[in-house]
């Protein structure tokens, strides 16, 4: 195997023609996206267009139907995580001159987000090439996947020249990021030859018609792929970098914590400054003092009353005087209920007329000094209980019960010229739902039901999964259009396990 490769002239002219729609759509388009985040958590993602000019509005609704028996009450704020950040430049300016920790940071993501875009454009192609609805082959799906794989190694030799180099002139903090950088750009381009394997696989795993004729561009570019791996793992041994180790579970424990820390490290100058405060809590005082004013007047009302009665009749002392202080005790409880009562109602209540959050998001002072609004937003979470006809019979007239939790988020991006200049194309939000307090709900997550062992004719036991689902809608509207996602969270008693789309989304 050979550890040289060779770079094409005009690599990049040659991957950037190869995906001009997909960048273009990724510039403009509303981009939604859900997924299982890890163990306890369901992660959906909303990426909105940077606008130009006026600020765009944009609404999101998140539901999800939980079955009663599943459900546990807990409190949705507490459950939710949230973060709100730029979607970098989709184009990689690299420049050998860059003398501030912030800029190289800046400079790491452009690359990976490019690299990323790569990956993501070459499974698609694979996808199309080994569709059954794709009657011919495409001629040029050899050289455009061999363009994108040089491509992605010529960028990354690139960035190495002019980011990860030291200079005489640095100090010593930004000479550690300099090697930092080479260490996430090599982290990057394992992932994307990574992907790019698997995205093989399914040409090779191909039951379309031309197939067969697809054998040999698959052949050439794992051949490819070998040789890039093989040349990239002997640079991170010669640089002292990690390398997983099939065999050894330490290594591959360590690998995956550094990539992880690398790309928080750098992700990290994009995100934005939240400011969030819950509508409640800031309006707490005035609610208060409001309805402690409605309840006192009542019961100063009412005193009065009970005065005026007691000074008409100062003959009759015994049982009057009893049931004027029962009265008044009953006169004060009544004012604490009320205070109680409209404080819960108000609170409870307040995101029908405004929002129980409001947020805003700023850049960072250190990428604008003026820490400009970038995005604003007001969101609220609704619990209530409905009832559905029952799935095994809906005309039975039977219904189930089932809790539905409404997310909704209404908000504003605004134009933002100095992000835009600098390449940002899109803002992002990502939130996380831990779904951890259902665990203690459900049952075993391993059943055993009975089968017969056609050998012996013998009644044996098996293990069979016992999961939960319920669905996960998303819908937002942005600039007059719906974007949608559906699918089945499928959970059990250990955590989540897996999303299950649904037909027309597949």
């Amino acid at each position: 195997m050979s550890m040289a490769i060779a770079r094409l002239p005009g690599t990049r002219e040659s991957v950037s023609s190869f995906f001009p729609e997909r960048a273009k759509a990724a510039d403009s388009s509303v981009d939604v996206r859900m997924d299982i985040h890890d163990a306890s958590r369901v992660e959906w993602s909303v990426s909105l267009p940077l606008p130009e000019g006026r600020p765009s509005a944009y609404s999101m609704s998140v539901e999800m139907d939980i079955p009663s028996n599943a459900f546990a009450r807990h409190t949705p704020w507490d459950q939710l995580q949230s973060f709100t950040r730029l979607d970098g430049g989709e184009t990689v300016e690299l420049d050998g001159d860059i003398l501030t920790i912030d800029a190289l940071r800046r400079s790491a993501v452009a690359l990976a987000n490019q690299l990323g875009r790569i990956g993501e454009a070459f499974g698609r192609q694979c996808l199309v090439a080994a569709s059954l609805f794709t009657r011919v082959p495409d001629p040029e799906l050899d050289r455009a996947l061999s363009a994108a794989i040089e491509g992605a190694l010529a960028l990354v030799d690139d960035a190495r020249g002019k980011l990860c180099g030291t200079r005489r002139s640095d100090v010593a903090e930004l000479a550690r990021e300099r090697l930092l950088v080479d260490e996430y750009a090599s982290v990057r381009l394992l992932a994307l030859l990574a992907g790019a394997e698997r995205s093989l696989g399914v040409l090779a795993d191909s039951r379309a018609p031309h197939a067969k004729d697809l054998s040999a561009t698959v052949a050439k570019l794992e051949s490819t792929i070998a040789d890039a791996l093989e040349v990239e793992l002997a640079y991170r041994h010669a640089h002292g970098y990690i390398c997983a180790d099939p065999a050894s579970h330490a290594t591959l424990e360590s690998y995956t914590d550094r990539a992880s820390r690398l790309k928080k490290h750098f992700q990290e100058v994009l995100f934005l400054e939240p400011e969030v405060f819950h509508v409640a809590e800031r309006l707490h005082h005035w609610v208060a003092g409001f309805v402690a004013l409605v309840a006192s007047t009542w019961a100063f009302v009412w005193q009065m009353a009970l005065m005026k009665n007691s000074a008409s009749s100062t003959s009759k002392v015994g049982s009057g005087i009893m049931m004027v202080a029962m009265i008044a005790g009953i006169i004060y409880a009544t004012k604490d209920r009320l205070k109680e009562v409209g404080r819960a109602w108000i609170s409870g209540n307040v995101h029908r007329f405004y929002a129980q959050r409001v947020a805003r998001y700023r850049a960072p002072a250190k990428r604008l000094p003026g820490r400009d609004v970038v995005v604003t937003a007001r969101e609220s979470f609704e619990q209530r209980l409905i009832r559905k006809p029952d799935p095994l019979n809906p005309e039975s007239g039977s219904l189930v019960p089932s809790t539905l939790i409404r997310y909704t988020h209404k908000g504003k991006v605004l134009p933002t010229p100095a992000l835009a200049l600098a390449g940002v194309r899109r803002v992002k939000h990502v939130f996380r739902y831990d779904l951890s307090p259902l665990f203690g709900r459900l049952d075993d997550a391993v059943k055993e039901i009975p089968v017969l062992d056609k050998s012996t004719h013998r009644v044996r036991f098996t293990e069979a999964p016992r999961s939960y689902r319920f669905p996960l809608h998303i819908r937002v509207e942005s600039d007059g259009q719906t974007f949608e996602e559906r699918a089945i969270v499928v959970l059990h008693k250990g955590g989540l396990d897996r999303l299950e789309r649904f037909p027309d989304e597949l």
